[in-house]
């Protein structure tokens, strides 16, 4: 009997607790601003994520997080690694303009986000920790075109993997109305095992495994049932 009663209680505190509960979405957008050695070969990213919430109260939130981010690798930096590595293979290079590279990388996470709120009904601080996979494509392909010579294609590479994610951030929201809010915040993101453009001297552009790093800072709407 009395285990009966334990086991009624705990579907009913659930019950209560899902009955009671928010749910809710969260859409942003803004700057991915590449650290450690991502910084080494890609400029600014741009991009976004969509979280959908499930709120238990009001200073707890659950939330399933997908999104994409897009970056551009440095031509300058990446065209002066591929000619320091091919400066014994092709002679007589003018270093003005002859090669055309492109690296474009993006980025698709798929995480947990488990955030605390404080403050009041009109403005919320938060910080949260995130957790989960990230996705990846990564398109590596240009050509050299040799003075008063031919035009050498550089061989075309795809790189799509998935692999380990983390970060921490902190933000806050503003009330506009009773559901809808505007939300700001910054995340510091750890992508483990991700293939970065080098240059080798067989003519090739290839991803290599490293870790990089970004900090997001973006802002958006959130909009809770």
């Amino acid at each position: 009997m009395k285990k009966r009663l334990i086991i009624l209680s705990s579907v009913f505190f659930c019950f209560a607790t899902i009955i009671n509960a928010q749910f809710g979405i969260n859409a942003k957008g803004g700057i991915y601003i590449p650290v450690g050695e991502l910084s080494n070969n890609y400029n600014n990213g741009l991009g976004g994520e969509i979280i959908f919430i499930y709120a238990p109260n009001k200073n707890f939130e659950l939330g399933l997080v997908t999104g994409y981010s897009h970056y551009n690798a440095d031509e300058n930096i990446l065209k002066q690694k591929i000619y320091d590595e091919l400066s014994g293979i092709i002679d007589n290079i003018n270093l003005d303009g002859i090669l055309d590279v492109s690296a474009p990388l993006n980025i698709f996470p798929a995480t947990l986000n488990v955030k605390y709120l404080f403050g009041n009904r009109k403005m919320k601080p938060y910080f949260f920790f995130e957790g989960g996979i990230f996705f990846y494509n990564l398109t590596m392909n240009g050509h050299i075109k040799i003075n008063n010579g031919p035009t050498i294609n550089l061989p075309e590479t795809v790189e799509k993997d998935n692999s380990t994610m983390l970060a921490i951030g902190g933000g806050f929201k503003y009330r506009i109305t009773k559901k809808l809010f505007f939300d700001a915040s910054a995340k510091w993101s750890i992508m483990n095992n991700i293939k970065l453009v080098e240059a080798d001297k067989e003519e090739t552009i290839h991803g290599v495994d490293r870790t990089a790093q970004n900090i997001g800072i973006i802002a958006g709407l959130n909009y809770s049932f």
